[in-house]
């Protein structure tokens, strides 16, 4: 973006900030503009069923293909998207916006945020992040009506860490409440957006990234994972490498063998990822503490675990997950033949209490209850 275009983009917000506010209009918006997803997706879904009219904003074609009728794209930044984000009565995001957002008046900003930590975040880990994100983030924390959290431990963070003195409503994540649901309809869905084969069982494998940004980390050997399954579970299997956002672009330099993985990164809804897979790889991502909803084998694979906690650093010690892990390739394949369900099922209640997880399935209907009430 030009320096014309960006003067045009802050001078319509700060003008068409004082427009009045359209009642049950809301604008939503996940992880940037990327397609419909995450925690947003679950609520727009609710706001519709509830008569609202609903807009998304999107980056570009692909990800508004990804939305479903009745809902309108917006393009990130265009005029129209600021103009019909300046007179919602409702705003949902799952990611801070940046300093140019101006919310004035009656607008209520949901911020749903994208996850449980197990890394230090925002204010917690102030000297591994941007100087303008912080300044954006301190922003958005004063803009905000409403954070949702699954737990006593994340809305302590966002006390401390997120500058944030406003209501949080702990009520679960919303993308969360598919997982309580029938299986069978996500499971045909990603399968035929996938072309994959009806006879495979399915593991996901869902790192995070890294600093910076590059694949030596995911060297997992997809063939011996895919075998050690077969061994312990039974079935052929297949792994679905869905890498983070941040460096999703990069997945086609990683050499997958498609006999043994297929590339899902550019698939929108990982939700649905969870319910047609068997079975989760990650590291140090946030999609464990979603996936454990699921009450599914849940593996960590952690071959860089001392740098990437010198990096960032960690809220709690690995040993207190709930999940079995391995730090290479002997120890992962170890960790899946000696699986104990009922070890593992232990372990995630115990770990939900500790640290107070709430998630029941009607997080969508609570945030919407929250936005009509007021």
């Amino acid at each position: 973006m030009n320096v014309f275009s960006k003067l045009l983009r802050n001078a319509l917000w700060q003008a068409l900030s004082f427009l009045p506010k359209q009642s049950r209009k809301a604008v939503c918006q996940s992880f940037y503009g990327r397609g419909f997803s995450d925690s947003p997706k679950a609520v727009a879904q609710e706001l519709l069923r509830r008569g609202w009219t609903v807009y998304w904003t999107v980056k570009g074609p692909e990800d508004a293909a990804s939305l479903p009728p009745g809902i309108t794209p917006l393009t990130v930044d265009s005029p129209k998207a600021i103009y019909h984000q300046c007179t919602a009565a409702a705003w949902v995001d799952n990611c801070r916006k940046w300093a140019y957002t101006q919310k004035r008046g009656s607008t209520r900003y949901v911020q749903a945020w994208h996850g449980f930590p197990l890394k230090r975040i925002e204010g917690d880990a102030a000297d591994a992040l941007p100087a303008d994100y912080l300044k954006a983030a301190r922003k958005d924390s004063q803009m905000c009506d409403l954070f949702l959290s699954n737990s006593g431990f994340l809305t302590e963070i966002y006390r401390r860490a997120f500058w944030y003195e406003g209501e949080v409503l702990e009520c679960g994540f919303p993308r969360n409440d598919l997982l309580f649901g029938p299986g069978q309809e996500a499971e045909e869905k990603v399968r035929r957006e996938l072309s994959l084969p009806p006879d495979k069982r399915l593991l996901l494998y869902a790192p995070t990234f890294r600093r910076d940004k590059g694949l030596a980390a995911y060297d997992l050997d997809y063939k011996r994972l895919a075998e050690a399954l077969a061994r312990r579970f039974g079935g052929e299997w297949l792994v679905l490498a869905k890498l983070h956002p941040n460096i999703a672009a990069k997945a086609a330099e990683m050499n997958l063998d498609p006999r043994y993985v297929v590339n899902a990164s550019e698939y929108a809804d990982i939700q649905e990822l969870y319910l047609a897979s068997a079975a989760l790889v990650t590291d140090y991502s946030s999609v464990m503490f979603d996936y454990l909803c699921t009450g599914k084998p849940c593996f960590l694979y952690v071959n860089d675990w001392e740098d990437y906690k010198n990096d960032r650093n960690f809220y709690f010690d690995l040993d207190r997950l709930p999940f079995a892990r391995g730090e290479n390739g002997d120890e992962l394949e170890q960790r899946i033949l000696q699986f104990d369900e009922g070890a593992q099922r232990e372990r995630i209640l115990a770990f939900c209490r500790e640290f107070g997880i709430k998630e029941d399935g009607n997080a969508a209907k609570k945030v919407v209850d929250w936005l009509e009430n007021r």
